[in-house]
């Protein structure tokens, strides 16, 4: 049993549900049916071409970046090449997830890196390969650049690849390794990088050959299990939801069409399509404000680094400076927190308003009608049996009016526990205090080398402060990026116990309904089971991301 990518897992499983939803369609072959599967296939266009998350794999020629990514994919056509000969990026579109090769890093070839660079802005994840031949001087340089120059390291993963080459014994290289690494990296900090030592190559052979032996050496399973923990960290997973909800929608729309040949009547259906419906449009509503607002705050964070840089070199006291910056940070995220309470409370009061609009509509009318003309007629016994159906239904009606009415006027009692956190909560602290002390530290070196400045000396100085510069907007960079997971972290913890909540009610409420139709109705049984192929999928995304513990920080160390 090979270890498996979640996201990829997620990704398969929806690709395996969207075709057996669009062969049923496609089989039952009737015209409402093939606009509803052309819609699909439209929708889902765009997350099938772009990948739900892209992944870049980069390093120097011969680090085995190819490998990586054929022993990721289960791939074997990917051309292995240890020389400079490839001159485009290759892109794989794996399981919905796109896994992009490219050329070699950090060589003379500018038009290679410019190729290169392209590649990783527009990235989801970035899997920097290395091995311990390779990682020189020029190399550290260079990683540093795309660390904190470029300001990636906030979604940078290190690979040390082909640890089979090297003779020893494999702890005692790791050990070495992990030294040599943070030395060459100092003063910046190797643990602020997930770091994995692999042989993909080990790998391949093991899985093609069956060889668990080779599997087990390759420490490949440690490689996706950090890979796993990273995608968590950052909410990936939670990509997914769209396009589920996307299909679910459709699937619902289908019902409503099979089930039009049923004797039952269809009206409680719609009705519960029309909240179902309600309820996205709230929540993309709500999720739009909250990112406005998390851009804002992203914004005034990177000014706040913008205002620290200009202070490099000069004699104010950083350890005050630092303070100061801190204090504005709390306030521009406590700003935040503020404007995302509001937007809360302003979508639960929406959603009460659209929920109560439609249950006092034409539909519900019409279903009391109904239930009132079936009453009067009681003594046939068909009758009967349909006056108590809509019966059921309207008292579910009121009950789900009654459970929204309670969440908007409770609010935000009811979700108190899954409020914003307090600054002090959210762990931004840990990297102002690291900026300080690296800064205060830089001042007295260059205080004690200013007297005696040559002109290499200074030209040696003026780089280092650069580097400085470079670290401070790197470290903006990542407590922004920290503080907008963390948010959408909270945001996700809202919609699970307010919008998904209801719109589990709405699913079991009409997995009942046609669970009634589908006995006398083999299409609709087919369609019910389709249905609880995406929920599944749904379900498994939520306890992922629920479980996940480090999922509201970015992990800083």
């Amino acid at each position: 049993m090979t270890n498996q990518f979640k996201s990829a897992v997620v990704a398969s499983k929806l690709t395996t549900a969207c075709i057996k939803f669009d062969k049923y369609l496609a089989r039952l072959n009737r015209t409402p049916l093939t606009d509803i599967r052309q819609k699909l296939r439209q929708e889902l266009n765009t997350y099938r071409h772009q990948g739900m998350l892209s992944v870049v794999v980069v390093g120097q020629y011969g680090a085995g970046k190819s490998t990586l990514i054929s022993a990721l994919t289960g791939r074997r056509d990917i051309a292995i090449h240890s020389d400079i000969t490839t001159n485009q990026i290759s892109r794989y579109n794996w399981q919905g997830i796109e896994v992009i090769d490219t050329p070699g890093l950090f060589t003379e070839r500018q038009d290679h890196d410019e190729i290169t660079y392209r590649a990783i802005a527009q990235a989801d994840l970035l899997i920097v390969c290395l091995t311990s031949m390779l990682f020189d001087a020029i190399t550290v340089e260079n990683f540093k650049q795309l660390a904190y120059r470029q300001g990636y390291r906030w979604k940078m993963m290190l690979v040390i690849n082909k640890m089979s080459e090297e003779a020893g014994e494999e702890r005692e290289k790791m050990a070495n390794y992990r030294h040599s690494l943070a030395e060459a990296l100092h003063p910046y900090n190797l643990d602020e990088f997930p770091l994995c030592f692999i042989d993909a190559k080990d790998y391949c052979e093991g899985i093609d050959s069956g060889d668990k032996f080779l599997r087990d050496v390759s420490r490949f399973s440690t490689f996706i299990d950090t890979l796993d923990t990273f995608v968590e960290q950052r909410g990936y997973l939670t990509r997914f939801d769209t396009p589920i909800r996307i299909a679910l929608s459709c699937v619902d729309e289908a019902q409503l069409h099979i089930s039009r040949t049923t004797p039952q009547d269809t009206i409680f259906l719609e009705l519960l399509t029309r909240l179902t419906r309600s309820l996205h449009q709230e929540r993309d509503r709500l999720r739009t404000k909250i990112q406005a607002i998390i851009l804002h705050l992203s914004a005034a964070i990177t000014q706040e680094g913008d205002i620290l840089q200009l202070a490099v070199g000069s004699q104010l006291n950083f350890e005050q400076l630092t303070q100061r910056t801190e204090l504005n940070l709390q306030k521009h995220y406590e700003q935040a927190a503020q404007k995302i309470t509001n937007s809360l409370k302003q979508a639960m009061i929406s959603l009460h308003q659209n929920i109560t609009t439609i249950l006092q509509g034409n539909l519900v009318q019409i279903l009391l009608e109904s239930w009132q003309k079936a009453k009067q007629d009681s003594e046939n016994s068909g009758n009967l049996k349909k006056a108590q159906r809509i019966q059921r239904q309207l008292h579910w009606l009121k009950r789900f009016r009654d459970t929204v009415k309670m969440m908007s006027e409770n609010y935000p009692q009811n979700l108190a526990e899954f409020q914003v956190k307090s600054w002090q909560a959210v762990e931004a602290v840990t990297p102002i205090i690291h900026i300080s002390q690296f800064l205060s530290s830089a001042t007295i070196i260059f205080a004690e080398k200013a007297e005696s400045a040559s002109r290499e000396s200074t030209a040696q100085m003026e780089k280092q402060m650069s580097d400085i510069i470079h670290y401070i907007t790197s470290q903006f960079q990542a407590i922004a990026q920290h503080l907008e997971n963390h948010m959408n972290a909270q945001l996700w913890t809202v919609e699970q116990q307010t919008y998904r909540q209801l719109e589990q009610q709405i699913r079991v409420r009409r997995q009942q309904e046609i669970d009634a139709i589908a006995g006398s109705n083999k299409q609709v049984k087919q369609l019910a089971e389709i249905r609880r192929d995406f929920e599944r999928i749904l379900q498994y995304i939520g306890k992922a991301t629920v479980n996940s513990s480090a999922f509201p920080g970015t992990g800083y160390r």
